[in-house]
């Protein structure tokens, strides 16, 4: 993900769970500044359908750090299944709640959240389209 600048591990919880710190790009113009995230994160398979979700958390690893506004997300989650019409697509269905935190009005937020969704979105193609023709 290119709005994500840095991922730690801080917690292996379980083979699925995790607990990370995730440092989060500048926005273009620097609408909104680098924010930081601790997260609980699991990932579990059903049949052909994978689950992402997590949300924000503590860990004594990673306490708010001076300068940086600790943002919060969660409950959010990521549904990916086969398409029933194309079997060489994916259903992807993505549920984000963010709390940016800080002075940003909520327009602003709107925007840069639905544009880092399209951002990721069009990422993930890219990336998936590379491996295939590898």
């Amino acid at each position: 993900n290119p709005n994500v600048k840095q991922v730690k591990i801080l917690q292996k919880i379980g083979q699925d769970t995790m607990v990370t710190h995730e440092v989060s790009a500048e926005t273009p113009g620097n609408v909104v500044g680098p924010r930081d995230f601790v997260s609980v994160r699991c990932a579990k398979r059903r049949g052909s359908t994978c689950f992402l979700a997590g949300m924000s958390t503590q860990h004594p690893k990673m306490p708010e750090q001076r300068g940086v506004v600790r943002a919060e997300n969660g409950p959010t989650c990521i549904v990916m299944k086969p398409c029933a019409e194309d079997p060489n697509k994916t259903k992807f269905t993505w549920l984000l709640n963010i709390d940016l935190k800080g002075w940003i009005p909520k327009t602003i937020i709107n925007k840069v959240l639905s544009q880092t969704q399209v951002d990721f979105a069009n990422h993930l193609r890219q990336r998936m389209a590379n491996n295939v023709s590898m």
